[in-house]
């Protein structure tokens, strides 16, 4: 394998944006996994949408977004773009709920992963500290015991379903809102030991307002048609890796969905896109 490694390890704020909530609620019928796959791929993808820079997407682990920024060594310069960044973090916690509560909106799927959709939480975890950036072909890898870190921290002692954590370090870098209070906590890992940390609870926070009209006919009926769209045909578009799908999602059970989807196809599309006018006529403002 053809690598290239640079010894001299940078400073970086890591970051991992991470959806949860669906495990304990799925089934093992097929168009629940294939629609919590879609559904969870639309929202991930909003969040890749906000991670402009100085936020870099390393990769994609599952239900989860591995983001970096590089740190600049000169105080002033790095003073300058903290607030920003401390902005975007919240931003994620925003979008989240608005991707959100524009899918409740926009769907009219019954299955089980389509009616549970408020079940889903957002968490973020922010470390600080040393990163070697090396690359493998193509691709640039993080390496190094924050990152581990960081990773750790997923697995924590936090009670919130959704929460923004950060390491002291981290939280010491970072500014936000007076206003925001965050709760002291402290995690224990083997081979790492004691990690002081703090969260903010944004399930106490005021919830999004949900929009309930304003929009054209046009734009509500499209909104509803894409997303059906994306649903209908997700049995076409793999399995994915999300780390939330169990592992009943067998292959035979895909592929018995996908066939049934590819016979229901030209009598359900039509059937539906008439059904969406009226309820698209229902819900104008």
């Amino acid at each position: 394998m053809d690598s290239h490694a640079d010894n001299s390890p940078e400073p970086a704020l890591l970051i991992i944006a991470d959806i949860s909530g669906y495990t304990r609620y799925m089934t093992a019928n097929a168009k629940t996994l294939a629609h919590s796959q879609t559904l969870i791929t639309l929202l991930v993808e909003s969040m890749i949408e906000q991670a402009q820079a100085p936020l870099t997407v390393a990769k994609l682990e599952g239900d989860a977004v591995f983001l970096y920024c590089r740190r600049p060594r000169d105080p002033a310069t790095w003073a300058a773009i903290r607030a920003d960044i401390s902005r975007r973090l919240l931003e994620f916690f925003r979008c989240f709920r608005e991707k959100l509560a524009e899918l409740g909106r926009s769907n009219h799927c019954t299955c089980h992963a389509c009616t549970h959709l408020e079940k889903l939480r957002l968490k973020i975890i922010v470390h600080s500290g040393d990163v070697l950036f090396h690359r493998v072909l193509h691709f640039e890898e993080l390496a190094g015991m924050d990152v581990i870190i960081v990773h750790r921290l997923l697995k924590n002692s936090v009670k919130a379903g959704q929460y923004l954590l950060l390491t002291e370090v981290a939280r010491r870098e970072l500014e936000f809102p007076e206003t925001m209070k965050f709760q002291n906590s402290f995690e224990t890992y083997e081979d790492i030991g004691r990690v002081q940390t703090g969260f903010h609870d944004f399930d106490f926070d005021a919830p999004a307002a949900v929009e309930r009209g304003g929009k054209t006919f046009r734009a509500r009926y499209r909104e509803s048609w894409r997303l059906y769209l994306r649903l209908w045909f997700g049995p076409f578009a793999g399995r994915g890796n999300f780390q939330n799908l169990p592992s009943e999602s067998s292959r035979p059970g895909r592929a018995g969905f996908a066939v049934l989807t590819a016979l229901l196809t030209p009598i359900m599309v039509p059937v539906v896109a008439v059904m969406m006018v009226f309820r698209s006529l229902k819900t104008s403002p």
